[in-house]
């Protein structure tokens, strides 16, 4: 499982369009997203104070781009080089941030994909 941090309002527009692209993937070349133990810090880094967001926990499973986990500030982080489908994005879970402005994991985020029928 890999999350993003992203707005309500973008994810809502992704669900209209079928995908999820962000708007720095033109610029960046891929979707920016982290593992479960670097969510807070980079939620605090980037997005302290700010309100609307959600976390979207993502099977690499079912992901259909390619996923590469890349060196960036000193830790691996994934990123996803092409559209995220929908039917990967298998919880949205509200990530609302502190009166301080800062971030804690919400408790109901799923920390790993669901095996397959198939694995049981």
């Amino acid at each position: 499982m890999i999350y993003r941090i992203e707005t309500q309002e973008c994810w809502q527009q992704a669900l209209q369009e079928g995908e999820y692209l962000p708007a720095t993937f033109e610029e960046d070349g891929f979707i920016h997203c982290s593992a479960l133990e670097q969510v807070v810090d980079v939620a605090n880094n980037l997005y302290h104070g700010q309100q609307g967001l959600v976390l979207l926990c993502i099977s690499q499973r079912l992901l259909q781009s390619e996923t590469l986990w890349e060196r960036a500030e000193g830790l691996y982080y994934p990123h996803i080089y092409g559209p995220l489908n929908l039917s990967a994005v298998t919880a949205v879970v509200p990530f609302p941030c502190g009166s301080d402005g800062t971030f804690a994991l919400p408790p109901d985020v799923p920390e790993e994909d669901e095996p397959d029928s198939a694995d049981a």
